[in-house]
């Protein structure tokens, strides 16, 4: 008549052992750091103006050489790099330079662009591959819309900023590895700008 309640103590006594070294590793486990990566976004300018031709890093040579297979033009140029480090989130805004060459400096482009839930996923090869959820990138161009006269006579421009940009939802690319993200027309007609992005882990 005992022997059931011997089984029962006993199980009782391995549960609550079981419970304090579980407790145990716990308490003694440290709390460890997410990942950290740098993010680069690069902007390239692409034309068939020989003028403006100018050497792009060899780190985007396939990133080029794969937009020539898809586009005519003859000559690409690095205009901006963006370097960002985040182990989830990124939000920024500034000045956008050398949007276009005919862009009056009085009236400033003005950029910003983000990505939210940066995580790593292994893909269907077992390599390390970045998603994230949502990234966006936009700018506010100014567009002069008529010309008026000022108290002194002097024609003027009168200007309104419009807002240009790209939103893409989970997409993936794989570690150190230069993505083309999208492309934007620029003020010019035979110009097309070119977002490269390449995330690594950070060191």
């Amino acid at each position: 008549m005992n022997k059931p309640k011997f089984i029962f103590k006993f199980f009782l006594f391995l549960l609550a052992l079981s419970a304090s070294n579980t407790f145990a590793q716990t308490e003694t486990k440290p709390p460890q750091a997410d990942q950290c990566y740098e993010v680069v976004l690069q902007v390239l300018i692409a034309s068939n103006n020989a003028a403006e031709k100018n050497a792009v890093p060899p780190a985007l040579s396939n990133a080029v050489k794969k937009l020539k297979t898809l586009y005519a033009f003859s000559d690409y140029r690095l205009t901006t790099t963006f370097l960002q480090r985040t182990s989830n989130s990124i939000e920024y805004k500034s000045l956008l330079n050398d949007f276009s060459q005919t862009q009056d400096k009085t009236t400033p482009v003005f950029s910003e662009w983000s990505l939210r839930n940066l995580r790593n996923l292994p893909d269907s090869k077992g390599r390390n591959t970045l998603q994230f959820e949502v990234f966006k990138f936009g700018a506010r161009v100014p567009v002069t819309t008529e010309r008026t006269k000022d108290e002194s006579g002097k024609i003027v421009p009168v200007v309104n900023y419009e807002s240009i940009g790209i939103t893409t939802m989970r997409f993936s690319l794989n570690e150190n590895e230069p993505t083309i993200v999208g492309s934007l027309t620029t003020s010019k007609p035979d110009e097309l700008m070119f977002l490269v992005l390449t995330v690594k882990p950070a060191e």
